[in-house]
């Protein structure tokens, strides 16, 4: 189930990212106070989103009918994904270099530490692995 739940939630990040772009073009194209509280409330709304796409998966029975993977792993991979499928979707629909990572949110600011702000593409690529290293050890031990 688990594996459902990621290419569902990976489908979902790609939404996510692509109105994010949307917001941000808006933001470059008319930066005014009534573009400014758009912007805000879809940051607000995303967040509440990318919560929301997780719930139909959690809990027993699910609204699918699958078995439930425990609450933990939709987490961890919801996260993951996140940090994996985000940025570079995000960059080239803003449009943007695409191994941009961004400057304002207080993430982004901590991978630009680690990766650079050219760090996309190693961001990913890190947490691309981590992903599936435990979705590895998930098939064998858990």
């Amino acid at each position: 189930m688990i594996y459902a739940f990621q290419l569902y939630y990976l489908v979902c990040t790609l939404f996510l990212a692509g109105k994010d772009a949307d917001s941000y073009q808006l933001k470059a194209r008319e930066n005014n106070a009534l573009t400014a509280g758009r912007i805000n409330r879809w940051h607000r709304d995303g967040v509440i989103l990318a919560v929301l796409f997780v719930l139909p998966f959690i809990g027993k029975p699910t609204i699918f009918d699958l078995d439930p993977a425990p609450f933990w792993q939709c987490c961890v991979a919801a996260l993951l994904i996140r940090l994996v499928f985000f940025d570079i979707p995000f960059n080239i629909w803003a449009p943007l270099p695409w191994q941009y990572i961004g400057g304002t949110a207080w993430a982004d600011k901590l991978f630009v530490k680690i990766f650079g702000t050219a760090g996309a593409v190693k961001k990913s690529l890190t947490f691309l692995a981590l992903l599936v290293g435990l979705n590895i050890l998930n098939h064998f031990y858990l």
